[in-house]
């Protein structure tokens, strides 16, 4: 069992503040995440990917849901 935060983390060591595929975010994930042998389902990032993007931690281009059609990135700092 991994915590929300932890994949929150995660999630967010692999973005940039240039736009990357949804799916190189999550594929990034669930390779460390098997790694380091924590177990964690698609559905479990994505839906904290939801969260990161409903929260402004991440800016989003298309539907996220579609990863290799949709992008994310970190916000520009203010």
């Amino acid at each position: 069992m991994i915590a929300a935060s932890d994949i929150d983390q995660l999630l967010l060591s692999f973005c940039d503040h240039r736009w990357l595929k949804v799916a190189r975010i999550v594929g990034n994930t669930l390779q460390t995440c098997e790694e380091r042998g924590v177990r964690v389902t698609a559905e479990e990032i994505d839906a904290r990917m939801e969260v990161l993007v409903g929260n402004r931690q991440l800016e989003a281009k298309g539907n996220i849901r579609n990863w290799r059609y949709s992008d994310v990135r970190l916000p520009a700092a203010v």
